[in-house]
């Protein structure tokens, strides 16, 4: 039982360290998006989503709060973490350049589902798989599943 709160507590330090340099992580994404972004470095994010920690399905998450906009919106999507359980992230700003630090899962599944339209790039620059599935190529999946689904295509 010690193990596993102890488990918990460093996975739930995990996005602060991640919030020290939200800029350095916006730059990398709006780079990644090249002359298509509407954005130049040094953009601050018009919004930040905290998708929260889950450890064996218990925890917080919290889906996008974005509602469509008329011009594009660049949002930062911090660290997502999930140890065996299942996390979905909602992205709704068809408009949307999300820009996301990292996602880690291990022996769960993350879904991030978005707009047709929405831009995605993560800031690690790709991703990894160990034993798992990462049709997302961002982040980091051990054991689990991290997959992006479209909607409204």
């Amino acid at each position: 039982m010690k193990r596993l709160l102890l488990c918990s507590a460093v996975l739930m330090l995990l996005p602060i360290a991640g919030w020290a340099d939200d800029q350095a992580a916006l730059d990398q994404c709006i780079a990644a998006w090249g002359s298509k972004s509407p954005f130049h470095k040094g953009t601050h994010a018009d919004l930040v989503i905290g998708t929260g920690v889950k450890v064996f399905g218990l925890g917080s998450s919290q889906s996008g709060n974005d509602a469509p906009t008329a011009k594009p919106s660049l949002v930062l999507v911090r660290s997502a973490v999930n140890v065996a359980g299942k996390s979905t992230i909602k992205l709704s700003n068809p408009k949307g350049w999300y820009c996301f630090e990292d996602a880690v899962t291990v022996a769960g599944k993350i879904n991030i589902s978005a707009h047709c339209s929405a831009n995605l790039a993560s800031a690690k620059g790709g991703g990894t798989a160990v034993m798992g599935a990462n049709t997302a190529n961002q982040g980091v999946s051990v054991m689990g599943a991290l997959r992006i689904t479209r909607y409204g295509c």
